[in-house]
């Protein structure tokens, strides 16, 4: 295992907490596994919505963005916490790890798509100093949202590559 794939090992964890059993990984990747796809789901709903209603600055109720920065929250810290100090479970599937593969590059797609259909269609509004400002906040969650997204991608990357990886690549 190399040190980018668990820092911890390196010293800058804590060696009682770097051994935990895989379950815990597991416990920690359904976590990120079901924020992530709340934060798919959030940008599905604004995505319907923009795409119906291209020329309106849409409002996002409370409740939902209480959901979503709730979900980044849960995301970042379930990922921040397995990255320093859960190691990746040592397992081999080389299928399963192709799968993992597709389904992180998948994920950032949804988000990606998001991402440039709304720039596309607020970028010109960023300059108007009475519509920039709330845009400007809508757009630093976006970017969050597809930071959290990135996060989760690189976690399912990190374990499809364990799982495809023979036991003296290591």
């Amino acid at each position: 295992m190399s040190e980018r794939d668990h820092p911890s090992a390196s010293g800058a964890g804590h060696g009682r907490e770097a051994s935990r059993p895989a379950g815990m990984y597991l416990a920690l990747l359904l976590i990120q596994t079901i924020a992530a796809s709340a934060i798919i789901a959030a940008i599905q709903g604004a995505f319907r919505i923009v795409a119906d209603e291209v020329g309106v600055l849409h409002r996002i109720p409370a409740a939902a963005l209480i959901a979503l920065i709730a979900a980044m929250a849960v995301s970042q810290a379930a990922y921040w916490y397995r990255f320093s100090r859960i190691e990746l479970p040592d397992w081999q599937q080389v299928f399963l790890g192709h799968c993992l593969g597709f389904a992180s590059r998948l994920s950032f797609i949804f988000g990606g798509a998001m991402f440039s259909l709304f720039f596309l269609r607020h970028a010109p509004e960023l300059i108007s100093f009475q519509t920039g400002v709330p845009l400007l906040a809508r757009t630093a969650i976006m970017l969050a949202a597809l930071f959290c997204l990135y996060c989760y991608a690189l976690e399912l990357d990190r374990l499809g590559a364990r799982l495809q990886s023979s036991a003296g690549d290591d």
